[in-house]
Formats: C-alpha cells, structure tokens, sequence
C-alpha cells in the first residue's frame, strides 16, 4: 500500500488504558490515507486497477469485513472511513481516509486494511498492517516517511520519479523525539551494512533526511536507518525500487503472499525475463540474503532452503533479497 499521512506522524497506534485515549497517532487529528500499489515487474509499472469490482475490507476479507459496498462506505464505517483518490506515478488511484481512530478501550490490537481488485482480468489483493498497542512510556520506533518526486508515499524510482526522499523520525510512545537524536544512513552491499556518504546528484543526506536518485539504485536496493538516542541505536528497514532497468527477478515463492503458516516451507524458483519482450533470460546466477525483518541483520545461521514456519518466527519474520549475477 502507499500511504500518505502528515510528516512526523505514521499508522502506529498507541492506546493509553489508564485515561483511555490514543496517544497517538490520532488519526482524528492526522488521517491517513491508503492506497494500492500493486507492482507488475512483466509490465515495469505501479499497476492502477479496474474500477468495477474493487472492494476494501477490515481485518478480514470477507462480507462481514467489506468496509465498502456498491462504491460507498458502509453506514457502520462511515465515521471512521471514507473513499478519496491519490495522485502519484503520473496516475490517479482509489484511495481509503482513516479519519477515526481503530484503537479502542475494549480493543487494541493490531488491524488490517485489505483492498482487492483486478488488473487486465487478473485479481490481486494489497494489504497494510495496522500496529496497535498499549501505551508504553520508553517504547522507541523509528519512523520512515516516504516522498518521491511525483508524490507523497512513492518509493519506486520511474520515468516520472527520478528521487525518492526518506525522513526518519525518532518516536516515543508515539511522540517525536525532537533534539539529541542522531541519523545515520545505510545501504546493503554483499551482506553488509555500509554507512552511505552524502554524494550530491546520487545520495545526498541532510540530518533525518536521505534523498535517492535514480543513477545511484540497481533493481531493489535495501537501505536502513539507524537513530543514536541516549547511547541506544534503534533501526528501521527500507527499500528503493528502480523499474528502468532492463531485467527483472520473478521470485518463483510457493507461498502466495508474505505469510507462512505453521508446517509450511517457503521455497524459491526465480527467472530473470527481459523487460523488452517479456521472455525469460538465460545463464543468471542467483545469491540469496536473509534478513531479519525487525533491524535488516543479516542471518547467517539458516539458508534459504530452511525457511520454515519455524524458523521465520523464531526470527520474527525474514526478509529474503535476491540478486542474479550474469
């Protein structure tokens, strides 16, 4: 999903069970707004979906969780949602406001927020977590905002999108941490984390901030943030997509989506194809990185061919890079 929310604040909710209040981020007060961002690598473009058909849901995918029906808001949603449109990567998509807040005294546990529709005849489903928890006074998270050229939440490096800027803000409990914070920039580069020098025209840093050109990412490159605050580093993962490349990876995952469920094992086959006429390419070497999801620490102990449900929560999830070589 793309999401769009005032600067300095993000979807994490935390609920306060003693005056039972959201302490932030009040959505009342800050709304935010999603909107779908299905990528096809055959085509090399954010996708924007078919009008007829499309569907928002709460937590499950289901009649019981359809937030919309008929192109409305349901009259149960109606003060906490609303339907808008976002423009970004030169086009225009269907997007739901949250304007009430999820996070409730008899309920704050984490959301979801599904949206389905079709492309070219194909179905496809985005998905956005909601985090919700109790108000907890030295909980720390580092939040990434996202802003590219043609938009506010665009991470994709495109022939519309020529930079992307990341501004990282240290939050306690919710609320920003406004001075003896320190930012530091990283790329991963063969399995370890780089600190990345401001380099005007390619990667140029300015405090919290970390501006991406297009010249200076290949494919999908994984960078992260790290905060120093009272001698305590606290990170936060994040990617740049660049789609004028030629080639493009296929992962070939056995399982549909990002979750594993238990007895599962998650597998990998990937393809190169040729962007120009769409057919596979031949005689690529493939090099796999596991990373823990929480920090982007790379895991050494496990291989790609170990990715049991097991596994995957004994780390708290893994994220998989793929790199082919020719």
């Amino acid at each position: 999903m793309g999401i769009q929310i005032d600067a300095g604040y993000g979807l994490h909710q935390y609920f306060n069970p003693t005056t039972k209040t959201v302490v932030a981020t009040d959505f009342t007060q800050h709304p935010a707004v999603l909107y779908p961002q299905a990528y096809s690598s055959k085509q090399g473009r954010i996708i924007v979906p078919e009008t007829v058909g499309q569907q928002w849901y709460y937590n499950n995918i289901s009649s019981e969780g359809a937030i919309t029906e008929n192109g409305a808001v349901k009259a149960k949603w109606a003060s906490i949602f609303e339907l808008t449109t976002v423009q970004a990567n030169g086009s225009t998509f269907p997007a739901l406001r949250i304007k009430g807040n999820l996070a409730s005294e008899n309920d704050y546990t984490d959301k979801y927020i599904y949206y389905s529709s079709t492309s070219q005849g194909k179905a496809f489903t985005c998905q956005q977590l909601i985090p919700i928890q109790a108000a907890v006074g030295d909980t720390h998270k580092v939040l990434i905002s996202v802003e590219g050229e043609s938009g506010s939440g665009d991470n994709v490096l495109s022939n519309d999108n020529d930079w992307i800027r990341y501004t990282a803000i240290l939050q306690l409990a919710g609320q920003p941490v406004l001075s003896g914070v320190t930012y530091t920039f990283q790329r991963l580069v063969n399995g370890v984390w780089q600190t990345i020098n401001h380099v005007a025209g390619l990667t140029e840093i300015s405090g919290n901030t970390f501006k991406v050109y297009n010249a200076a990412v290949e494919g999908i490159e994984e960078f992260r943030c790290v905060a120093t605050y009272n001698s305590k580093g606290y990170t936060e993962v994040f990617q740049a997509t660049d789609i004028h490349d030629p080639y493009y990876i296929e992962d070939g995952c056995s399982i549909v989506g990002d979750a594993v469920n238990v007895g599962e094992t998650a597998t990998f086959n990937p393809k190169v194809y040729d962007r120009s006429s769409g057919e596979v390419s031949t005689g690529w070497i493939f090099i796999y990185t596991l990373l823990k999801r929480s920090d982007g620490s790379v895991i050494t102990d496990i291989n790609v061919n170990a990715l049991t449900y097991e596994n995957i929560n004994r780390y708290g999830g893994i994220n998989v890079r793929i790199e082919a070589i020719k």
